[in-house]
Order: C-alpha cells, then structure tokens, then sequence
C-alpha cells in the first residue's frame, strides 16, 4: 500500500469510508468516515474481527460476502448497501490485498438520496450554464475585439469556406455568405494551385507568407491552427496591409537608383560632353564643306550618332537631378497645348492624334521644361510602340479621391487631382515587363534606338511633384499610363519683358577651356560667325587675359571644371574686378547648388556642352551684339 503514514494521512481526510481488514478478517483500520457510516457506535475495536465489530448486520453480510469472493478469484468486489432505518445508500467496494498478501481495503461511498441527486444534478447544469455563459462571453468579447481590428481577419475551413470574417474583411472583399475562399479573395473558380493556408491543417503548426489580391493590394499573411466551438479544425489568418509600405520601398529602391546614377552621371558627364563637342562641331563644319554624296551621307550619320550620345548623357542627368528642379503653380493644359502643336508635325503619318483637354481644375506644381519633358518621354514612347501606325490619345480631367476604399490607385491620397493619360494601340506589354519599365537603362527597343531612360526620367518627374504613375497594358492591344499630380493653387503669371533685338554679332570674346579639342572646335565655329576670338587654356590665364585686355572682352566663355582655378572661381575674381562684365559657364556638367550660387553672384547664365553650333552662336549673340571698341 505504499508508505503507512502517507496512507494513514490520506485515509484520515478521506470523505469515503475507508477500512483495512488483514487475513483472519480482524478489523486493523477504520478512518472517520467509515466509523460514521457502518459502525452504530462510535470507536474502532482494532485486532478483533469485523463479526464483533458494531456493524450494521445487512453491511456485515455483504462484507463477509465480499471478502469469501476476493479470496477465491483475486478481483474486487463491488455493490450497492442501504442501511437499515435508513435512506442513505451507499456504494461499497473490497479491493484485494496486492500479491495475495497484506490487508484488504474496503472503501464505502455514500450515493445520495433522489432529491439530493436533483440538487446536485441541477447544481451541477447550473454551473455548467455558467460556465458556457462565461465561455460564450469570452468568445463574445474576442470577436468584438477581431471585428473592429485594422487588419483583415477571416477563419478557414477544409472545405475552402469562409466562417468568419471580421469588418476588414467584408470591407475590402463583401459579405461571406457561404462563398469559397478563392472565389472572394482570388476571383478563382477552382481552389489555388498553392495555398500555404491548407498547410496549417496538416501540420498544425503557423505559417507565414504574402499575398497580392486582384485589386493590387498586398498583404503580410499570418496563419494560425484553430477550432470552431463543436472542435472543428480551423485556420484564423490575420493580413496586415502593406501595399503603401511596398510603394514606398519601391519609391526608395528607385531613389537609391537616382542617387547611383546621379553619383554616376556627375562623375563621367563633364568628360564624355567634353569629348562629344569637339565631334558635334569638326563634324558640322566639315558637313558645312563636304558636298553631297557618300561621304556627306558618312558625316551626317556621324553627326546622328554624337547627338544621340549627347542626348543619352543628357537623359541620366536629368535623371539625377529630378528633386533639384524649381517649381512653382503652373496650368498644364496651354503647356500641354503649345508643346503637342509643336510636337505633332514630327508624327508619323500613320499615328493619329486625338486630345481631350477637359479638366476644369489644371493647376498643379511642377516645372515647365519638366512637364514637357514628361509629355515628350510619354508620348516618344508611345510612337516607339505603334511601328504599323495606329492612335495616340492624350487625355487630361480631374479626379477627386473621397475614399481610399474606392481610389483608382492604392499610392493615392484624399484629395482633388490632374489627371494626364497618355494611350496608344501598340503592341503592348507583358506583366513581367511592366514591372521593370520604370528601371533605368531597361528597354526592349535596343535594336530601335531606345536607351531605357525615358520613362526612368518620367518616373522621376512625377514621384517629384509628390504624383504617382500607373500602367495599364494587355499585349497585342497597347499601353495606358495615367499620371495623378495633387491639385495646386492658382497663381497668375508674372509679366517677362520681350528681349530687345541683338543686333549684329560681331564682338570681342574670351574662351577659356582646358580641352584644346574644345576650345578650338567653339572658337572656329565661333569666328565663322562673324566674332573675334581669344582662346586661355585655364583659369589663371584667362583672369590674366581679361585684366591685361582693359575691359575690352563683350563676353567671356569659361568652362567650369579646370584643374588649379575653376571657371566659376575665375568668373567671380572677373565680376570683382569688372562688375559689368559678362560671363557664361559653358560646361558638361554642374551640380545645381553651385549655379545657383554662380547666378547669384552675377554670372550671366549657364550652357550645357555638348550644344549644337548653332545654339552656341545664338546664346553668344545675346552677349555680342554690340562689339567692344
């Protein structure tokens, strides 16, 4: 039986009644209950035999029958006893001695009577309710907090129905309705070919993964092992939201490419533009000589190819430099206007163009060579992809943002805003595509002459007037990019005064140039026009040439990026010795902190190499058209 004095501890607390009896059926144990119950006085006789013991006589015999059973067959004894005089009954059992040898154990549990049996019955239903009544407002306060929970909830059965979805939920999907999970979250008519949710049922372990639905938004999915209240396995999945997080990751992702190709362009811009003049100009003027034929066919593709080499540089700098860029409240449709007057004569003529310029509200806050730049990347990209000919629709309204429930584009806020469409009928794109246009230097117009910064520079201008850009395309039947800028106020334009006529270009100038290949390619040119030119192949020479010459330059042409003294620093030792003096920078590339500080200090303007000859000459012009005598 163990340890005697851990059993005798527990015998004594025992509520039934229990007895030990050794082999010669002498009673050697009685704890309190038995005495209450069997023996009619109160008292133990220990050692003496349970037949001189004060035992209800009825009790007695089914002890003595009890005992004579366990000790022909070694099992137990069990059964019912009613005291005499009495409405107790009780259950009594004999258990025998383990191995044959010891005491046997009689134990009496007191049943009670019928009324006390209703009690304890509706005692028991009583707490039973309580208990459900506690678990049902448990389960009650639960699914009010998931209900009103920002994130979508919903529980999965095995048979792909919806049980339960919280207000997020019905918000972005409807109403369950006994709908099948990859009806309402995937629009699917059969069960997705993947689904790590049904993993959770055979395993009975969490998954995690991420979900796009058809609408575009993306969610971080969490699955969790459940049960409905009948014990039914369930999957509870909780999405967190996290389209915008995506968005701004993106929109990070491609800063840090604007920044590379920044760091890139700067650091390459100023020599490559360096090399290219001197080829744009010995080109032109040599075309200016060659007569025609083979060989000025050669140089006119020749010329060609540096502008386009010209124009590429061009694009990853302004790139780079989209969040530099000025602005201020502008109407986009007379800019849109005046640009696409002078843009359709270059169509092709089998691309037709239509416009519907219906916005009532088109003020918005950009700059203007960017909106152009904008229009002409959008729609050069749209001519690209209709080689056959087909249409190009440009369309610009107003849309206003009441609800993010319902907007047109999850990078969208509240708000009123300009909407620019641009469509064509092309060829098209594939998802996998679209995906990547917006990359700098991807393009799928290698063989046709696209470099794969046109739309990177749009991204740029739109993502910098705080507007966002989206792609609608299905192959074989063309591309839709819709541009949303915010609504901006009003502002009426300031009045320009006309420039006065030039006059004749004839003058004395200064060029100052590291670069011999250079500065002889823009003095040449220059000379032809009519102008007397002197050459300084650095800083210090050319603040020499002008001090020494007595105020006799018109103009002074200075390249910015020279090794000792660099233009800028020269033109402002100029400007503090000669106030009135002109001064251009002419160079391949400049941060845009540093020309602002050079205009504020009084140099004229700045000119990006590589210019065409004749751009030269007019900007020169400005500057010469009263020669110093």
């Amino acid at each position: 039986m163990g340890d005697a004095a851990t059993w005798n501890h527990y015998a004594r607390q025992c509520r039934n009644g229990l007895a030990a009896v050794d082999a010669q059926r002498r009673l050697v144990f009685a704890n309190p209950a038995f005495c209450s119950y069997a023996l009619q006085s109160d008292g133990v006789r220990e050692g003496r035999p349970l037949s001189e013991q004060a035992l209800d006589h009825a009790l007695l015999d089914g002890l003595a029958a009890g005992l004579n059973t366990i000790g022909e067959d070694g099992a137990e004894f069990v059964w019912e006893h009613g005291a005499s005089g009495d409405s107790r009954s009780c259950l009594c059992r004999i258990l025998p001695p383990p191995n044959g040898d010891g005491h046997a154990i009689i134990e009496i549990t007191e049943l009670p009577d019928e009324e006390r049996a209703r009690q304890i019955l509706a005692a028991e239903r009583t707490a039973m309710e309580h208990i459900e009544a506690q678990k049902e407002r448990g389960r009650r306060l639960i699914l009010d907090i998931i209900e009103e929970l920002p994130v979508f909830v919903y529980m999965q059965r095995r048979d792909y129905n919806v049980a339960y979805a919280n207000r997020k939920t019905r918000n972005l999907y409807g109403e369950p309705n006994g709908r099948l999970c990859y009806e309402m979250f995937s629009g699917r008519d059969s069960p997705c070919p993947f689904c790590p949710t049904f993993k959770v049922f055979e395993t009975n372990k969490p998954e995690e993964w991420q979900f796009t639905d058809l609408e575009g938004r993306s969610f971080h999915i969490y699955d969790y092992p459940f049960e409905d209240e009948d014990g039914e396995p369930l999957v509870m999945e909780l999405g967190m939201d996290i389209t915008e997080l995506k968005r701004v990751e993106q929109e990070l992702v491609q800063a840090q490419k604007m920044r590379a190709i920044g760091v890139l362009a700067g650091g390459i811009a100023h020599d490559l533009n360096n090399n290219l003049l001197p080829i744009i100009f010995n080109i032109d003027y040599e075309l200016s000589k060659a007569p025609e034929g083979q060989a000025s066919e050669a140089l006119t593709e020749a010329l060609k190819a540096a502008y386009r080499a010209a124009d590429l540089v061009e694009q990853v700098l302004d790139y780079s430099r989209q969040q530099n860029f000025s602005r201020s409240p502008l109407q986009l449709i007379p800019l849109a206007t005046e640009y696409l007057e002078l843009f359709q004569p270059s169509l092709p003529s089998s691309v037709r163009l239509f416009m519907d310029f219906s916005a009532r509200q088109d003020c918005i806050v950009g700059n203007p060579s960017q909106v152009q730049q904008l229009l002409l990347n959008l729609c050069r990209n749209a001519v690209q992809a209709m080689p056959e000919g087909g249409d190009l629709d440009i369309c610009i309204r107003n849309l206003r943002v009441d609800s993010l429930k319902h907007t047109p584009h999850p990078g969208l806020s509240l708000g009123e805003y300009v909407v620019l469409t641009v469509r064509d009928t092309g060829h098209g794109m594939e998802a996998d595509r679209i995906e990547r246009i917006f990359e700098p230097f991807y393009t799928s117009k290698k063989g046709t002459g696209g470099t794969g910064m046109g739309l990177a520079v749009v991204h740029a201008i739109v993502t910098s007037s705080r507007g966002v850009i989206h792609v609608n395309s299905t192959p074989g039947e063309g591309t839709e990019f819709t541009v949303y800028i915010p609504v901006a106020q009003e502002r009426k334009p300031p009045v320009v005064a006309e420039p006065n006529d030039s006059g004749a270009t004839r003058g004395r100038l200064l060029i100052v140039d590291d670069d011999s290949r250079a500065l002889q390619a823009m003095a040449r040119t220059l000379g032809n026009a009519g102008l007397e030119v002197f050459t300084a192949e650095s800083g210090e020479e050319g603040l020499e040439r002008f001090i020494n010459a007595r105020h006799r330059f018109s103009l002074v042409l200075a390249d910015h990026t020279m090794p000792g003294m660099t233009g800028v620093d020269m033109a402002s030792r100029i400007l503090a010795h000669d106030q009135d003096a002109n001064v251009i920078i002419c160079t391949g590339h400049v941060e845009p902190e540093l020309e602002e500080q050079a205009l504020a200090a009084g140099i004229r303007e700045f000119i990006m190499k590589p210019m065409t000859p004749r751009a030269l000459v007019e900007t020169v012009k400005k500057y010469c058209s009263h020669a110093a005598q």
